[in-house]
């Protein structure tokens, strides 16, 4: 199948299921990350760090593995309206059809879009970092650098610092693993107390310590990917948070004063609050927090309502995902209509059509009475010899037909003898006088789904269903009566609904 179809027919409706999906799995959680990181109130900053990447990680990693489930093995998308793709249902002609909802270009392109504009956030932020980089710095001096080596040691940081004194920023940053630098305003060099400066370079070794800088790379790919959920952006908040009292622990650890941090963040608070998005500043995460805990003061407990907040959120995003795709749209679709579910023999066809992203197309294949084949491909509504790249993406649909038909093999298969015997009932609904009067002649199904219960037993049966028909006048729904015996049906009740 080339790129467009494979993106349309098989990526798409993976991702809009595994996102759909992701609405209620990173909300429990969420709601489990949040119990507990209160379970674990007297423990560590570090620790409740960790804990909360891990719950993080797993917001990403329970869609993704649906995704893939979805993606090697289509049999497991469920069926019906809330389905990407609908499972294999009979038409009233006498054939299996399997076609794509609206759900999935509903869900799927609005997630596009917010991914690419998180992305180019972050790459704005990488360009103001190596804008950074090359700015004109100076370096510290030898008292300052001597302090600086003492800390790396006793942070056990083995790989070299760097240290830029630098106009390009307003606050101490950190940036980088590998090559890892520490960015100093050149005016907090010049007016801040000795004691403070230290500190602040401290936190800041902190974060290369703690390898920090992996962790926020890792918790922007889950921002990224789940930007449109409030339980991530909740617990993101509160990781960073954690972060930078883990940073401050750390850095007092090291023979810091936790006074002079609380100082120092204190006249922190007065500065322009301009961060770029991949560095890890001082004044990082709430200030006020970081003082008061620093200084044991205990800090104001957050509202009980935060939990039902996040659940009413999450609950609102999943209803409105399941509305926008029962609402339809005309978005790209593709429907695959076959009189046989399995291999085509003599007699039988099967035919694609799709309105893709690219063109329109129309593919049918059908087998005479020798099993002798016939081929019909249109672009556009103009036929389209069948060349390499559109046999390509002929045997991949059918693969899909193919391999999504095989997982359903344990739903009930339509029964061709039935439907040949409903077609012969809707034969004589048609032609009935009422029907004709309510929608004009030559009125016939509209190709929607009968309603309603038939029951055969040999030549015996009866039927109570509601079916829709159109003609000139329009379309109009009936109920019908009818009872059969000697294999011939006797119209008992039609009625205009």
């Amino acid at each position: 199948m080339d790129a467009l179809a494979s993106l349309q027919f098989s990526f798409a409706p993976a991702l809009a299921w595994a996102l759909l999906h992701a609405v209620w799995q990173v909300a429990l959680i969420g709601v489990a990350a949040a119990f507990a990181l209160r379970a674990m109130a007297r423990a560590s900053a570090a620790s409740r760090h960790f804990v909360g990447m891990g719950f993080l990680i797993a917001m990403l990693v329970v869609p993704a593995l649906r995704f893939a489930l979805v993606l090697q093995d289509p049999s497991s998308l469920h069926t019906g309206s809330w389905s990407p793709i609908n499972g294999p249902t009979f038409a009233d002609a006498g054939a299996f059809v399997r076609q794509t909802s609206p759900l999935a270009p509903w869900i799927v392109v609005p997630w596009l879009c917010g991914v690419g504009v998180m992305l180019v956030r972050h790459v704005v932020g990488f360009r103001a970092l190596s804008a950074m980089e090359r700015a004109p710095h100076a370096g510290l001096p030898l008292q300052w650098q001597a302090r600086v080596d003492a800390l790396r040691g006793a942070m056990r940081i083995t790989r070299a610092v760097a240290v830029h004194v630098t106009d390009a920023v307003v606050t101490p940053c950190a940036a980088r693993w590998l090559r890892p630098i520490v960015f100093v305003p050149a005016g907090l060099l010049a007016r801040a107390p000795a004691d403070q400066l230290e500190a602040l370079l401290a936190h800041e070794l902190a974060h290369i310590a703690r390898k920090d800088w992996l962790w926020n790379g890792a918790q922007c790919v889950v921002e990224t990917v789940l930007f449109f959920h409030p339980a991530v952006w909740w617990l993101g908040k509160r990781i960073r948070q954690e972060r930078e009292h883990a940073c401050d622990d750390l850095a007092v650890g090291a023979g810091g004063d936790p006074i002079a941090l609380a100082e120092a963040l204190a006249s922190l608070a007065a500065q322009p609050r301009v961060v770029v998005s991949p560095t890890l500043a001082a004044n990082g995460g709430s200030l006020m927090s970081r003082i008061s805990r620093l200084l044991s003061v205990p800090p104001t407990r957050a509202r009980r309502g935060a939990l039902v907040a996040l659940g009413a959120l999450s609950l609102g995003g999943l209803l409105l995902a399941v509305q926008l795709g029962l609402a339809g749209g005309h978005m790209p679709d593709l429907e695959v209509r076959a009189s046989t579910d399995g291999p085509l023999r003599a007699g039988d066809y099967r035919q694609i059509s799709a309105d893709g992203v690219d063109k329109r197309r129309f593919y049918r294949i059908s087998l005479d009475a020798r099993g002798r084949a016939t081929e019909v491909y249109e672009e556009n509504g103009s036929a389209r010899p069948i060349d390499a790249p559109t046999r390509k993406w002929i045997d991949g649909v059918t693969r899909q037909w193919t391999a999504h038909v095989a997982g359903l093999a344990e739903m009930p298969t339509p029964d061709f003898e039935r439907a040949t015997h409903l077609q012969e009932l809707l034969t004589q609904v048609v032609m009935q006088e009422v029907v004709v009067a309510r929608v004009g002649s030559p009125a016939i199904p509209s190709g929607t789904p009968v309603n309603g219960n038939v029951h055969l037993d040999g030549a015996l049966g009866d039927a109570d269903i509601e079916v829709e028909v159109q003609g000139p006048k329009g379309s109009a729904k009936f109920g019908v009566v009818a009872d059969r015996k000697a294999n011939v049906w006797t119209l008992r009740e039609v009625v205009a609904r």
